[in-house]
């Protein structure tokens, strides 16, 4: 771990707010001088994000090790995905690593950032600048990489336009981290592959949902309806390389700056001004309103990328709406005994399921909304009263995440080998319904614990930073 600054902190200072987000880390070594809002032990909490450190290696290190081009397996071996690697987790997992700042946790990023690079050249069966949802990871082509297409029994060849902006915007990290110049010419890839494919005049414009592969192996558009939080992805995408390129254009000529603008009027098309909330996106036709079921990171991640106060009450929503406590008690709760765990759901489909545990608490969620609530004390705007129950509450989900990574996933496995109890955080403390068609259940995963360590270093992948 990286030494840092031991220098007083007070807990919701407000002049380190006005400037920038505060790294909870940061909060815990000035805990030993000056008290914080609610508790945290400052030598666990640091052990802890170590810990996570930790998990993020061992599963990166479970089939090949050292420079290796590879991906990260996203879940243990019990949730029965076998070694894929999702292109979402493993962008977070770069974010997450850089956060950290290690000279090992840096090296770790560019591995995965060479990761990604390969699989969009290689990608099956088109390499147009696209990236799959997922690959395996479990044995290397014929150049060594251990990347090659997540085919039988799972066939995970969609491009959804969310998972081509995550690799962009962690491509694009990268390259404002490092200079290398690879890492922005794969980030203008696939910016271009997304205004190609998917720029969508219909209704309230934005970007369409991404394009399937059908069983002729044919690039078809997907049938899905526009989605409110791809297009928060895309405007914080293309926002940053409208500052990377310095304010240049895509392929077709339209200015990045523009584009990202069009995602930005969908995304404003899709807020309820009535209840403070943002909708899921369009239905299937492109135009009309997709009212339900109300997503959580619709409403955090707008903030992280706006970072306008004006719709800073979306948060609020989504606390109020969207919060949930799992106890041994709740149907279908996978707890057991006295374990109970506050934080929030994926959606409000969540909370209304009968064949899952309503209750289950989403632990990259509760991370999402961690690192909004740490966002909206550092952008202004709020009287202190306000930003120190925001901080409380940051507080509250902490503690959440750090006793869930204490007590869940016990006996669980990455490629045959046992992963240390203490380490990852699980997906979600029970198995929970997103409303979508599918579950997170109590898996140790690397996107939940990716987004614990983003949130731990006062994180925001959502704008572009500054070199270290």
């Amino acid at each position: 771990m990286k030494a840092l600054s031991r220098r007083k902190f007070f807990s919701f200072s407000l002049g380190a707010a006005a400037v920038a987000p505060f790294s909870l880390k940061q909060v815990a070594f000035a805990a030993q001088a000056v008290p914080t809002p609610e508790s945290l032990n400052a030598h666990t909490y640091v052990e802890s994000i170590d810990d996570a450190i930790q998990f993020q290696n061992t599963m990166m290190d479970a089939y090949a090790t050292g420079s290796t081009v590879r991906l990260v397996q996203s879940y243990a071996d019990q949730s029965g995905l076998e070694s894929t690697a999702f292109t979402y987790d493993n962008a977070v997992s770069i974010d997450a690593y850089l956060l950290n700042g290690t000279a090992d946790s840096l090296s770790r990023a560019e591995v995965l950032g060479q990761g990604l690079i390969y699989a969009q050249a290689n990608n099956f069966p088109f390499n147009d600048g696209r990236f799959a949802q997922a690959y395996f990871v479990n044995q290397p082509t014929s150049d060594g990489a251990y990347i090659t297409p997540a085919a039988y029994p799972f066939y995970f060849y969609t491009s959804a336009v969310g998972d081509q902006a995550w690799a962009g915007m962690a491509l694009s990290h990268l390259y404002r981290r490092t200079g290398n110049a690879a890492y922005l010419t794969a980030a203008l890839n696939v910016a271009n592959w997304i205004v190609t494919n998917t720029y969508n005049t219909l209704g309230p414009g934005g970007y369409s949902f991404g394009t399937n592969i059908n069983q002729f192996n044919q690039s078809v558009p997907s049938g899905n309806g526009k989605s409110t939080e791809h297009n928060i992805d895309t405007y914080a995408f293309f926002t940053m390389l409208d500052k990377l390129t310095n304010h240049g254009s895509a392929s077709n000529g339209m200015a990045w700056s523009a584009l990202a603008a069009h995602a930005l009027s969908f995304v404003l098309a899709m807020y309820n001004a009535i209840d403070g909330y943002f909708f899921t996106g369009t239905n299937s036709d492109q135009i009309s309103i997709n009212y339900y079921p109300v997503p959580e990171d619709c409403q955090t991640w707008s903030y992280l990328a706006m970072l306008n106060n004006h719709y800073k009450q979306t948060i609020d929503w989504a606390l109020t709406h969207l919060q949930t406590t799992d106890t041994a008690t709740a149907p279908h709760s996978s707890l057991t005994g006295s374990e109970s765990f506050t934080g929030m759901v994926f959606d409000s489909a969540s909370l209304n399921t009968t064949a899952f545990d309503p209750n289950a608490v989403w632990l990259e969620g509760t991370a999402h909304t961690i690192a909004a609530l740490l966002a909206r004390t550092a952008a202004g705007g709020e009287n202190v009263h306000a930003r120190k129950l925001d901080f409380d509450q940051a507080l509250r989900f902490v503690n959440t995440c750090e006793k869930a990574q204490k007590e869940l996933g016990a006996g669980q496995t990455v490629n045959g080998r046992a992963i240390r109890l203490g380490v990852g955080l699980v997906a979600a403390t029970s198995v929970m319904d997103t409303g979508f068609g599918y579950t997170y259940g109590p898996t140790k995963h690397i996107g939940a614990t990716g987004w614990y360590i983003i949130t731990a270093q006062g994180g925001n992948p959502f704008q572009l930073r500054n070199q270290r």
